[in-house]
């Protein structure tokens, strides 16, 4: 049966919590005035929030994921003192930011174009919401284990999966970097993808990354999935028009001025001369080559690359606004879906989600630190730059 749909384990296949956890622990400790070992802390909170499902999947009694996470890390705090609420949460949202492994954005894209993904873990929807927000990772759906109130490897889990995706089970790929989680699956009918991450449990960690052929697939990274799927070579999609800078210049048409590249127009400031000279001064100056753009048409987000590349450095007089990349996300706010760093609104892509969360892979991709204007407010002209 041809597959339809992949349903991806999120914790460790899809994302690396362990060097997050250990590098996020370090600066937290700082501010809060803690002595804690990084490597402890982060072993530590993941182990008792293996030990919390364990209990509930023993018990029978439902405690749903997010108060699980965040007692295992009240428990880790309450070892030097007790936490203050904000303390605990501070450390508790390390669990929604965690990085996507190096190899996931691109083969995502590429999966994308041929197949429904779905988030299927055991994590609620809120934390998955914001995991595939603040990883611009374009995940159609997001299952958890809350919803039925069994904890996989539970049979209801999967079934819960085949009812809400409308297939038939071997129509679903199960992938996840967990034994457990793939024989569950594979029982309830799943055809399943093993992917090997060594390094899950961070370095000398004792991982479990033999092979097995009673699996549909067994890979080393979601780039070689994707080639075994044929979806094509893992690639962040970009729609994109080429530039010559050389070519570039200021014209008048009618009542607008613009700037075009010999006879197709780029950017249309209207009334403004001087913006438009401004416009071609900038791309002059980094030698920009591409235009690109998210959600045309009247794309929320355009932006320019050389050779490639995210331009480097600040050009005299311009007109900027820093954000911290590590605390990128798309999230909804309201009815629209945003780009923010939580300080400021970077982008607002109304009720397009996957356009947000693809605006995040960019900037992510691209290690854009800046976002600039020429000719706010409505600026015809918006770039980004590290």
């Amino acid at each position: 049966m041809a597959i339809k749909a992949l349903t991806f384990d999120i914790i460790g296949t899809v994302f690396d919590w362990y060097s997050t956890f250990y590098t996020s622990v370090p600066p937290l400790a700082h501010k809060y005035g803690l002595t804690l070992n990084a490597a402890a802390f982060t072993l530590g909170a993941e182990e008792g929030y293996s030990s919390g499902v364990a209990a509930v999947s023993s018990s029978g009694k439902w405690t749903p994921p997010d108060p699980i996470l965040l007692s295992s890390i009240t428990a880790l705090l309450s070892a030097q003192k007790k936490p203050t609420s904000q303390e605990a949460d501070d450390f508790f949202n390390i669990w929604r930011s965690l990085n996507p492994w190096p190899d996931v954005t691109g083969a995502f894209y590429a999966l994308h174009n041929h197949f429904s993904l779905a988030i299927l873990s055991n994590m609620s929807v809120a934390t998955q919401t914001a995991l595939a927000g603040h990883a611009g990772l374009p995940f159609d759906h997001t299952l958890s284990a809350e919803e039925v109130k069994a904890y996989k490897p539970n049979p209801a889990v999967y079934q819960m999966a085949v009812t809400k995706l409308g297939l038939k089970p071997d129509e679903i790929l199960m992938v996840a970097a967990h034994k457990y989680d793939l024989d569950a699956a594979k029982a309830q009918g799943f055809q399943t993808a093993f992917v090997s991450r060594p390094l899950e449990l961070g370095p000398g960690g004792n991982v479990d990354t033999t092979l097995n052929p009673a699996y549909t697939f067994n890979v080393t990274s979601m780039a070689q999935l994707a080639t075994a799927l044929k979806a094509g070579a893992p690639t962040l999609q970009e729609d994109c028009l080429a530039l010559n800078p050389a070519a570039i210049e200021v014209k008048q048409f009618g009542s607008s001025w613009k700037v075009v590249d010999g006879s197709e127009s780029v950017l249309d400031f209207g009334a403004s001369e001087s913006n438009a000279s401004r416009a071609k001064e900038i791309i002059s100056h980094y030698k920009f080559d591409r235009i690109c753009f998210v959600a045309r048409p009247n794309p929320p987000m355009t932006y320019l690359t050389v050779n490639g590349a995210a331009p480097i450095g600040p050009v005299a007089g311009e007109d900027a606004i820093a954000f911290v990349l590590e605390q990128l996300r798309a999230e909804a706010s309201g009815p629209n879906w945003i780009v923010t760093d939580g300080a400021s609104i970077l982008l607002n892509f109304g009720s397009n989600q996957l356009a947000a969360v693809h605006a995040v892979a960019v900037i992510r991709n691209y290690g854009f630190t800046h976002q600039c204007f020429v000719g706010r407010p409505n600026a015809p002209m918006m770039y980004f730059r590290k």
